[in-house]
């Protein structure tokens, strides 16, 4: 494939897939040899004033060059999820972004990973099929169907090549369209976006955003860059591959069988809950305390007894809302009110984080009222 072959299908993929990069895999063969190898001369060097690194690296004759890596860290997000049950039994989540006064970069590029699915009302096309332009771009628009887009952003959505079976939604602000506007551009510093989102029929759990701020600076190299094998080569792949701020949020990995199995249900809802806890989102003490009335739910169910079932889950929600009386309080409300607070803290006082709380609850509602239509209890 000759190189205008491959200028074009590259711009042929950003213009069906703007997020593409969010799904593709970071290469790690030939990056991460046994041994590096530091090359007289070579350094990566912080400028703790602005936060950018300096790198000064040999090429494969050993003459020394310089470039300078502009971290894409220099933000201060807090995300706030909103997840509601429609009467067709599909969840709409909806997303708000703050980007705090001290951030030097507005935010430019999200990614939510590891969801267990989407809600389509049509066959899903194999991802990248299509033979051409007008064939790729109507599968675009299948797999996109269930994003939801601010205003100027681009959204799409795509296999999570990091996790088997899931899928994951990214969202860009295309910069280079808005050249007159620097100060509005993406999330800026001190700025809130609403509007970002999906739709599943898959309970939420807690996932992972990954959010991105706009570099003014492309890395770039007048060679190849930085020999892989070397000291600052690697130190560099670190850099990238870790270029990113993790947050919190409400995001679909509980998947919902059907026929709907209340049992089942509620062991999956366990096992999501089990994972919080060295997120330092619940403390391991009261998980037990909730296991207690998880089980016996779970048993209960299981020999069609949904009145005890039922009544586990209450006792279990009512544990929740003693730790987080306020779980009915909007989140994005609470984001609006001073964004540089992150609601998905854990607070000092209370056994389970608010958002992880917030997700359970409605959870365990959702059992309730669904296993209440298939028995008479």
């Amino acid at each position: 494939m000759n190189t205008k072959t491959i200028v074009l299908f590259v711009a042929l993929l950003a213009t069906l897939y703007p997020t593409i990069l969010l799904s593709a895999p970071v290469p790690t063969s030939g990056r991460t040899p046994k041994t590096h190898v530091s090359p007289p001369g070579e350094s990566l060097v912080l400028d703790p004033a602005s936060g950018d690194y300096t790198i000064t690296y040999a090429d494969n004759a050993g003459n020394l060059h310089q470039a300078k890596f502009v971290p894409a860290t220099k933000i201060a997000p807090v995300v706030s999820s909103a997840f509601q049950l429609n009467d067709n039994g599909i969840i709409a989540y909806r997303y708000t972004i703050a980007n705090g006064m001290g951030a030097k970069q507005p935010i430019t590029l999200i990614g939510i990973y590891n969801i267990s699915s989407f809600y389509y009302n049509q066959p899903l096309p194999p991802y990248l099929s299509g033979a051409t332009l007008q064939e790729g771009l109507a599968v675009s628009k299948i797999w996109n169907a269930p994003i939801v887009t601010p205003d100027r952003w681009q959204g799409d959505a795509a296999p999570d090549f990091d996790h088997a079976s899931m899928v994951r939604a990214g969202w860009s602000f295309p910069t280079e369209a808005y050249p007159n506007e620097k100060s509005h551009i993406g999330v800026a510093p001190g700025e809130i976006q609403a509007g970002f989102g999906f739709v599943s029929r898959d309970l939420p759990g807690i996932g992972q955003v990954k959010l991105w701020g706009e570099t003014s600076i492309d890395e770039g190299y007048d060679d190849e860059g930085p020999l892989p094998w070397s000291v600052v080569g690697n130190q560099l792949y670190v850099l990238e591959t870790n270029n990113f701020v993790l947050r919190n949020v409400a995001a679909p990995t509980i998947a919902v069988l059907n026929p709907f199995d209340a049992a089942v249900l509620l062991e999956s809802i366990q096992t999501q809950m089990h994972t919080w806890i060295d997120k330092q989102l619940l403390d391991a003490t009261f998980s037990s305390q909730l296991d207690r009335s998880f089980q016996s739910a779970i048993s209960a169910y299981r020999l069609n007894q949904p009145k005890v079932g039922k009544k586990e889950i209450q006792t279990m929600r009512e544990l929740i809302k003693k730790e987080q009386p306020d779980l009915g309080r909007d989140e994005e409300h609470e984001s609006n009110k001073g964004h540089e607070k992150n609601d998905d803290r854990k607070s000092q006082s209370a056994l389970i984080d608010r958002l992880a709380a917030r997700v359970l609850d409605f959870d365990l509602e959702y059992v309730t009222k669904h296993a209440g239509r298939d028995k008479d209890n």
